[in-house]
């Protein structure tokens, strides 16, 4: 994905910059490195990608139109933060495309990425017995994005990582058996994926990202009504 975006030589070099500011801060966001509410750095977004403040301004403007930021004056700009109502549409959305995702993928799947796969699932377990939240993102990032990339469509690929950021992931973690409950998914999704069952696994992944959007929904609900 990356290589068509930067073999494109016939581009305005600004125009680069800006996709390449917008990349960036969309990976950013979906591995969790900037969380629902949290500020995003300007400053030290230029230095960091070597860009002068122009297209940093330019991607954070795109980013705030596709509703992943949300600009408070005076202030900057700031990960947008997920209603119970917006997750729980979100959820349903996800759940679908992401199982016919998988079903695509599973054919596609070579004996590296099952096995890439299976040490992934491994990384989310010894993450959470440690308690390290944000290798538990990544790894859980790294796992789905990897199966959605086999599925072979950039269109229904897309689709998907513009939900991903609306959808409160990291709440899953606080909510008491989730995480188990979760690698527990993964896990027998693994076994899906290892027999080959294309139908099975995307029946797996429905129901895997179904029920992480109902938890997270009652938990969002509940803390509403405190």
């Amino acid at each position: 994905m990356e290589n068509t975006l930067y073999a494109v030589e016939t581009r305005p070099a600004a125009a680069t910059e800006v996709e390449r500011a917008i990349r960036f801060l969309r990976e950013a966001i979906l591995r969790g490195d900037y969380k629902p509410g949290e500020r995003l750095p300007q400053k030290e977004l230029t230095e960091q990608l070597h860009m002068s403040p122009t297209p940093i301004r330019e991607a954070l403007r795109i980013l705030e139109a596709q509703g992943l930021l949300e600009r408070v004056p005076y202030k900057g700009a700031y990960v947008a933060e997920v209603s119970p109502d917006e997750s729980e549409e979100i959820s349903v959305i996800r759940s679908a495309l992401e199982g016919l995702a998988t079903k695509m993928a599973v054919p596609n799947l070579t004996s590296d990425d099952i096995t890439e796969l299976e040490k992934l699932t491994g990384e989310m377990e010894d993450a959470w017995r440690q308690m390290n939240i944000r290798r538990l993102r990544r790894s859980n990032y790294r796992f789905h994005s990897l199966i959605y990339q086999r599925a072979g469509s950039q269109r229904l690929s897309d689709m998907i990582i513009s939900l991903w950021p609306r959808f409160s992931t990291d709440t899953l973690w606080m909510i008491p058996g989730r995480a188990e409950r979760s690698i527990q998914q993964h896990h027998a999704l693994m076994d899906e994926i290892r027999e080959g069952d294309a139908e099975a696994a995307a029946d797996m992944m429905s129901g895997h990202i179904l029920t992480a959007g109902e938890s997270i929904t009652q938990f969002l609900k509940s803390q509403q009504n405190r």
